[in-house]
C-alpha cells in the first residue's frame, strides 16, 4: 500500500557570491617553481588558497601589459617600491562554481548557482635588491571579466592589480544542410549575476540559454540549423534572467557585446535522422557515492553486495542483477523503488513498489535475476533485494529518456502531429523538456502525472518542407532569486547541466517532420 503525502520541495537557497574585482581571499599552499623573474602558470582548480592574507597598510599598484585578453595570455608584470630581494607569489582571486541542489529519496530540489570566492597560485618571482619586480604569468582558464591579482610576500598583500578575460564566442560550422549541428563556444563567461548567461535567438526567435557555471567560464551550445536554404542570423545576447536582453548597448553592461553570426543552409530538401544527443561522457558523474532518489535510509545488509548491467537503459528493457553474500539457498524478491503522483494535486506524491521477479541464490550465496525495466519514469531508481522480510540491499539503475515515436511524420499546415517521449522523470531536474520548433522556444512538456511518458501534441506550421523539434533537459522549477533559467532549454547541457553532477544523462531529442503541400 502507498502511504501518500504531501512532500514539498526543499526552499534553502544557496549563497551566489559574485566574482569581479574579488579582495582578501586568501594567502598560499602551493608554490610554483621559481624561474629567475618569469613565473609558471597554474589552473584555477590547483593549489587553491585555504589561508587568508594579512592587511597591508600601504597596497602597492602593479603594472600589468596586457591588461586584458583572453585565457592562456602571457602577462608582463612591473612594479616597485616593494620589499626588497623577497620572494613573493602571485594570487589569482576567481570563485569555484557549482549548482546547489538537495538531494532526498523522493526528489532532488534546484535551489541556485553558487560561486565561493578563492585565490589560487598563478607562479612566483623574487623582487630586486631595490624593490622592483619584473615577471611574468599565464592566465588560466576561467571565468570573465576582472580578476584582482596580488603579489604577496610572507602570506600579506603587497600589491595588486587586475586582469580582464574577454569573452570569446564561435560557432562552427558556418554552412551546411538542414539538420547540421551548430556548435556555439564561448569562452570567457562570466559568474557574475549579470554576466554568466548567454540568450541564443535564432532568425530572432528565442532558442535557448547557454551557460558555465561549472565549467570555469567556457561552455559550448549545441542547436541545428533550421528553416529554408539561404543565410539565417544567430544572435549571442545577455539573458541574466533567462531570456534575451535585447538593448544591452544602453545598460550596465554595454561593455559585453552582444554577437551576431550567420549561418548558411546549402540544401533543405532531405530531412535528417531522428537521434539522441546525448552529454559528454566525462560530464557525468558515475561515482557510487552521489545521492540516488529512492534510497532508502534503513539498514541494510553489509555483507551482501550488488550491481547491475547495464547500469541504465531505456524502458522495456532487461538488466540483470548479481549479488553475492546473500543467504544460501534463500528465494530473493527484486522490487522496483519509483515515485507515484504529482506536483498538481494537494496529495502530492510518494513512493511505491512493485515486484519486478523473483530468483534463487545459491548455496555460495550468490544470486543473480533478471528484469524488465517497467514503462515508468525516468531518472534514478532503487531496486531492493528482499528475502523474507529482510532487505538485503538497494541496487541504482538509471531510466534514460527515448524517442518512442514521431507521428506522422508527413502532415499538412495546420494538422497536428504528436511527439512520443519516455523516459521522463520527476525530480526538479528533469520533470520536463523544452522543446523548440525550427529553433525557436516554444514551451515545455511533463512526464510525472502520467508515470514518464509525454505525448506532445503539436501544429505543423511554416512553409512545405523539412522543420526540426528539438526537445532539451531543462530545470522545472528552483528557489534561488531572481529568476533565471527554468523550463528553459540548456544548449550547454553536454557540459553544464546541474543533473550531470549527480549522474542525470539527460539527452536532447532531435526530431524531425515534413510539411507537405
Amino acid at each position: 500500500m502507498v502511504v501518500r503525502r504531501w512532500i514539498r520541495p526543499a526552499l534553502v537557497a544557496g549563497t551566489l557570491l559574485v566574482g569581479g574585482l574579488l579582495a582578501g581571499c586568501g594567502g598560499s599552499n602551493g608554490k610554483s617553481t621559481p624561474q629567475s623573474a618569469a613565473t609558471t602558470a597554474a589552473s584555477p582548480a590547483a593549489s587553491a588558497s585555504t589561508t587568508a592574507a594579512k592587511p597591508a597598510p600601504d597596497l602597492k599598484l602593479l603594472k600589468f601589459t596586457p591588461d586584458n585578453g583572453s585565457s592562456g595570455t602571457t602577462v608582463t608584470v612591473t612594479g616597485d617600491s616593494l620589499p626588497a630581494g623577497k620572494s613573493a607569489e602571485f594570487m589569482w582571486a576567481t570563485v569555484d562554481g557549482s549548482y546547489d541542489m538537495t538531494a532526498g529519496p523522493e526528489n532532488i530540489a534546484f535551489n541556485d548557482r553558487v560561486f565561493k570566492a578563492k585565490r589560487t597560485s598563478v607562479g612566483t618571482t623574487t623582487t630586486t635588491a631595490d624593490g622592483k619586480v619584473n615577471a611574468t604569468f599565464t592566465v588560466p582558464v576561467d571565468y570573465g571579466e576582472v580578476h584582482d591579482v596580488y603579489l604577496t610576500v610572507d602570506g600579506q598583500d603587497i600589491a595588486r592589480a587586475g586582469f580582464r578575460i574577454m569573452r570569446k564566442v564561435t560557432i562552427s560550422p558556418e554552412s551546411g544542410p538542414i539538420g547540421t549541428p551548430i556548435s556555439i563556444t564561448v569562452t570567457g563567461l562570466g559568474s557574475t549575476q549579470y554576466t554568466n548567461t548567454l540568450g541564443v535567438r535564432y532568425d530572432n526567435m528565442p532558442t535557448g540559454i547557454i551557460t558555465a557555471v561549472t565549467t570555469r567560464g567556457t561552455a559550448t551550445g549545441s542547436i541545428r540549423a533550421a528553416g529554408q536554404a539561404g543565410k539565417h542570423t544567430i544572435d549571442i545576447d545577455l539573458a541574466s534572467r533567462g531570456a534575451p536582453f535585447l538593448n544591452n548597448q544602453q545598460s550596465g553592461t554595454a561593455n559585453i557585446p552582444d554577437q551576431r553570426f550567420t549561418f548558411t543552409i546549402t540544401d533543405a530538401t532531405t530531412a535528417p535522422k531522428d537521434y539522441l544527443d546525448w552529454p559528454d561522457a566525462q560530464s557525468v558523474a558515475s561515482s557510487a557515492a552521489a545521492p540516488r532518489t529512492t534510497q532508502s535510509t534503513t539498514a541494510v545488509n553489509a555483507n551482501v553486495k550488488g550491481s547491475v548491467a547495464p547500469v541504465s537503459g531505456p524502458i522495456l528493457t532487461s538488466a540483470t542483477i548479481t549479488a553475492t553474500g546473500v543467504p544460501a539457498n534463500a528465494e530473493v524478491e527484486m522490487f522496483w523503488v519509483t515515485a507515484r503522483g504529482n506536483r498538481v494535486n494537494p496529495s502530492g506524491w510518494a513512493l511505491d513498489t512493485s515486484s519486478v521477479g523473483k530468483a534463487t541464490a545459491g548455496a555460495d550465496g550468490t544470486f543473480k535475476g533478471t528484469f524488465k525495466v517497467p514503462d515508468d519514469l525516468g531518472g534514478w531508481h532503487v531496486i531492493k533485494l528482499v528475502s523474507g522480510q529482510s532487505v538485503l540491499t538497494e541496487v541504482p539503475y538509471f531510466v534514460e529518456r527515448s524517442v518512442q515515436d514521431v507521428t506522422p511524420q508527413k502532415v499538412k499546415a495546420g494538422e497536428q502531429f504528436t511527439v512520443h517521449l519516455t523516459g521522463v522523470g520527476w525530480t526538479e531536474l528533469d520533470n520536463g523538456t523544452a522543446i523548440t520548433y525550427d529553433n525557436a522556444y516554444i514551451g515545455f512538456a511533463c512526464g510525472f502525472n502520467s508515470n514518464g511518458d509525454a505525448a506532445i501534441n503539436l501544429v505543423a506550421t511554416g512553409q512545405p518542407g523539412i522543420h526540426l523539434i528539438d526537445l532539451y533537459p531543462m530545470i522545472y522549477q528552483g528557489h534561488g532569486a531572481p529568476p533565471w533559467g527554468y523550463e528553459q532549454p540548456l544548449l550547454a547541457f553536454k557540459q553544464d547541466a546541474p543533473g550531470l553532477s549527480l549522474g542525470y544523462r539527460l539527452p536532447t531529442a532531435r526530431v524531425a517532420i515534413e510539411i507537405v503541400p
